[in-house]
C-alpha cells in the first residue's frame, strides 16, 4: 500500500480516512519522520490513538518524541489503560512520571497501580475498563447504568456483581441482562460458580485458564476478594502472540533482538553462534581427516560423497521434528511429572524408529538404483555391488536418524530439569550436533561395510 504524499492534506485526509488503523501501522515505518507527522495530524485524536497502539516499543518512543506536549497528551488520553500501561512500562521511573504527569489524574493512579506488579504476574496485563454494578440492583437498574455509564473501550460481554465492600460476588453475562426481566434482581442471575486470578498468579496460569475454559474475561481479585481488574481473550492471545515471537527469536538464538538495535549489534547478538557452529565443522572435518579408516573409505569410494547431504539434512529433520514436539510439550505443562516424560520419550522413540525404518528403506532403494548406473568402483579389487552401497545409506540412515531424534526428544528435557532455557537448545548448535551424529554414523557404517571387503 502507498500513500500519495503529493496531494493536498484535504485530499489526503480522505484518502487516510479510508485506511484501517491496522494497514496505517503497518506502512508507518517505512514512512520519513515529515510523512509520519503528516499522517497524525490528518487522521484524527482517536484514530491516532489506535495506529500509535499498534506500534512498536521503539516506533512509539520514537513519534513520541516527534509531537508537541498538548499532541502527547491527546494520544495518551485516548489510549485504552492497558495499552498506555505498556508504553509507559518501557520507561524508567522518572521518564514514567513525567508522562503520567500529563495524563488525566484518573487513568494516571490507574497507571500507577498496574506498574507495581511484576511483569510475569497476571494483574501486569489486566484492564480495568469493564462493568461492575452492586448486587441489590434490579435488571432495569443495570440496564440505565449500562446506558449512562459504559465507554467505547469497556469490555461488556461480562458485568461483574460485588457487595457494598468491592468484593466479587459473582458474574453476570450481558444476554442474560437483556433477556432477563426489567424488575428482576440481578441477585438471581449471578453466575456465582466462576473462575479467577489472584493478584499473585503468573500470567501463564492466568493464560491456561482463559484458553483451556474457553472464557472471554478472567476476573483478577486479592485474596481478600477485592476486585481488581479483569484479563480479556484479546489479553491473552496479544501474549501469545509475544510468546510466539519470543521463541521465533530464539530459534536463532535472537533472544534479545529489538527493533532498535543497528546491524551492527544485531550482527554480534547471532555471530557468536555461527562461530560456534562453525568451529565445532572444523573440529568434525579434522577428526574425520585424522581417523584412517574414516580417511581410506573417503578416499577410496567417491559416491559415498553423492549421499552425504541426504544423511545430514534427513537426520536434521527428524531431530527437529522432535525438538518440536518436546518444546511444545513443555511449554503447555504437559511434561511435568516423572511419568508424564517417560511416556512421552517412549511414544516420541518409537515415532523416531519407525520413521528412521521407512526412511532408510526408501534411502537404501535410492542408493542401490543411483549406484547400479553410476560408474563402478572397487575395493582392494572387488567391486562395490549396487545392494552393498545402498546397504551403507539405508543402515547409516537408520541408525543417524533414531539417534537424532532421540537427542532432539531429550536435550529440550534436559536442559529444563537443569534450569536451562530449553529454547535456547534450537538453532545452529543443534544442527551442528545433529551433523556430528550423521557424519560419524555414515562413515562409520561405510568403513564396517566396505572395507572389511
Amino acid at each position: 500500500m502507498k500513500i500519495d504524499f503529493k496531494k493536498s492534506n484535504y485530499a489526503l485526509k480522505r484518502e487516510l480516512n479510508h485506511i484501517q488503523p491496522y494497514d496505517i501501522a503497518e506502512i508507518f515505518p517505512g514512512l520519513e519522520p515529515d510523512e509520519q507527522i503528516r499522517v497524525m495530524q490528518l487522521i484524527g485524536v482517536k484514530k491516532t490513538a489506535v495506529v500509535f497502539s499498534r506500534l512498536s516499543e521503539y516506533q512509539q518512543k520514537e513519534v513520541y518524541e516527534q509531537f508537541e506536549e498538548n499532541k502527547r497528551k491527546q494520544i495518551l488520553d485516548n489510549l485504552e489503560i492497558d495499552e498506555l500501561k505498556e508504553f509507559v512500562g518501557y520507561f524508567d521511573q522518572y521518564e514514567q512520571e513525567k508522562i503520567l504527569s500529563i495524563v488525566k489524574p484518573v487513568k494516571s493512579n490507574l497507571i500507577r497501580d498496574l506498574l507495581i506488579y511484576s511483569n510475569d504476574l497476571a494483574p501486569s496485563i489486566m484492564s480495568t475498563e469493564f462493568l461492575k454494578v452492586e448486587v441489590g440492583m434490579t435488571v432495569k437498574q443495570v440496564t440505565s447504568y449500562i446506558f449512562h455509564n459504559v465507554k467505547d473501550e469497556d469490555f461488556i460481554d461480562n458485568i461483574y456483581v460485588v457487595d457494598e465492600d468491592d468484593k466479587l460476588l459473582g458474574v453476570i453475562s450481558l444476554k442474560s441482562i437483556i433477556i432477563a426481566r426489567a424488575d428482576d434482581s440481578i441477585s438471581k442471575l449471578i453466575d456465582t460458580d466462576f473462575l479467577f486470578a489472584y493478584n499473585d498468579s503468573s500470567i501463564q496460569d492466568a493464560i491456561e485458564i482463559v484458553r483451556n475454559y474457553d472464557i472471554t474475561s478472567l476476573p483478577v481479585i486479592d485474596h481478600s476478594g477485592y476486585l481488581l481488574g479483569i484479563i480479556t481473550a484479546d489479553d491473552v492471545l496479544e501474549q501469545l502472540i509475544m510468546q510466539y515471537d519470543e521463541a521465533y527469536n530464539r530459534l536463532g538464538f535472537l533472544k534479545n533482538h529489538d527493533e532498535s538495535y543497528t546491524g551492527f549489534q544485531r550482527s554480534m547478538k547471532r555471530l557468536p553462534w555461527l562461530i560456534i557452529a562453525t568451529i565445532l565443522n572444523l573440529i568434525i572435518a579434522a577428526v574425520l581427516a585424522s581417523v584412517p579408516a574414516f580417511e581410506a573409505t573417503i578416499a577410496t569410494i567417491v559416491t559415498l560423497v553423492l549421499f552425504q547431504p541426504m544423511i545430514l539434512d534427513m537426520a536434521g529433520n527428524i531431530g527437529t521434528q522432535n525438538l518440536a514436539a518436546a518444546i511444545l510439550g513443555l511449554h503447555k505443562k504437559e511434561l511435568e511429572t516423572k511419568q508424564e516424560r517417560k511416556t512421552f520419550i517412549k511414544k516420541e522413540a518409537l515415532v523416531s524408529i519407525f520413521n528412521s525404518l521407512v526412511t532408510a528403506i526408501i534411502g537404501f532403494a535410492i542408493a542401490a538404483i543411483v549406484t547400479s548406473f553410476s560408474s563402478h568402483q572397487s575395493i582392494h579389487g572387488v567391486e562395490i555391488s549396487a545392494l552393498r552401497m545402498g546397504s551403507v545409506v539405508g543402515a547409516a540412515l537408520f541408525v543417524a536418524m533414531a539417534l537424532s531424534g532421540i537427542l532432539g526428544t531429550f536435550l529440550p528435557i534436559l536442559l529444563t530439569r537443569n534450569n536451562i532455557n530449553a529454547d535456547n537448545a534450537t538453532g545452529p548448535i543443534l544442527t551442528t550436533l545433529n551433523d556430528i551424529i550423521a557424519l560419524f554414523t555414515y562413515y562409520g557404517v561405510a568403513a564396517l561395510l566396505l572395507m572389511t571387503l
